[in-house]
């Protein structure tokens, strides 16, 4: 059952362009910065229209769902250098479908980069005047 959650919230704010860390509007959703980073280029893609479970969409939705996450994927290895991307969909504190984006670097310490972003580390508030290179890199690379 969907109830009005933040992520309804959040979209309706995407959608009126009202969002200083939108990196892009995307096929099925809305790839942002996330303003509660957990490691640095954090991102987060919200579906739209808001659906309570990817199992909501229908088969070709799904695969675009993921096509586009993947892509968000692939932007942050470019702009980051990422070694690996960790991809979390569970939704079970915000319930509706969004998906967490993750880089991880080498850099991290071997007992960090082992574990989930979410155990390892704290969220830390994001300014965005530190994101404005990383946001336009972001958009670029997703317009490629």
């Amino acid at each position: 059952m969907l109830h009005r959650t933040l992520i309804h919230d959040r979209v309706q704010s995407l959608q009126q362009n009202n969002d200083p860390f939108l990196i892009a509007k995307l096929e099925t959703g809305w790839a942002v910065l996330s303003d509660k980073p957990l490691v640095p280029a954090h991102c987060i893609f919200f579906a739209d229209p808001v659906v309570f479970s990817v199992n909501d969409l229908i088969e070709e939705t799904r695969m675009k769902y993921w096509r586009d996450v993947c892509r968000i994927g692939d932007a942050l290895i470019k702009v980051t250098g990422s070694y690996r991307i960790n991809y979390e969909t569970l939704c079970n504190v915000a319930q509706a479908l969004h998906s967490h984006i993750l880089p991880r670097q080498m850099s991290e310490t071997d007992e960090n980069r082992r574990e989930r972003a979410a155990v390892a580390y704290r969220e830390t508030d994001l300014e965005l005047e530190s994101a404005a290179v990383l946001l336009e890199n972001l958009r670029n690379a997703l317009k490629r």
